[in-house]
């Protein structure tokens, strides 16, 4: 009997832990200085920590990754949701499929102002990055940054 308590209490908790938090997907179009125009599909477990999975298709096929935290102010309130300004901190990774493939890592600076409601929200950002390039040899530098606009549904 105590087991049938225990696992009953614990089954309530998992339920009322999942309804306290917030999980996003979405997408996001991008363009990228150096690389040109993609789209990006967004995961966000919180509505503070935000994943992406990225692709560019030029001349060559660049896939990348990103990971960023944002730290938000409110700005004003419209109608039942509001907009907030954020700041962020964020890392993101690259591989780009070609005749030269190249693969990197590097921190990025999400700038950006978030149009949020209970269900979705619609953003647009720019990010300037700083790149180390890791195969085929060693670099840092690029002049990237990248600038994007997106929507996320939030269940």
């Amino acid at each position: 009997m105590k087991k049938k308590i225990a696992l009953i209490a614990a089954a309530l908790f998992v339920f009322a832990s999942v309804e306290a938090f917030s999980f996003g997907i979405g997408v996001r179009g991008n363009y990228g200085y150096g690389y040109g125009g993609g789209a990006s599909l967004l995961l966000s477990p919180n509505p503070d920590v935000h994943f992406g999975l990225n692709w560019y298709i030029g001349k060559e096929l660049h896939l990348g990754l990103t990971g960023d935290y944002w730290f938000k102010s409110d700005l004003t309130s419209v109608g039942s949701g509001s907009l907030d300004f954020y700041v962020g901190a964020g890392l993101y990774g690259w591989m780009i499929l070609s005749d030269d493939p190249n693969i990197g890592i590097g921190l990025r600076l999400p700038i950006g102002l978030d149009l949020n409601f209970d269900i979705c929200d619609v953003f647009l950002e720019m990010a300037p990055q700083l790149g180390i390039g890791l195969l085929p040899s060693l670099w840092i530098g690029g002049d990237w940054f990248n600038a994007a606009i997106g929507f996320r549904f939030w269940v």
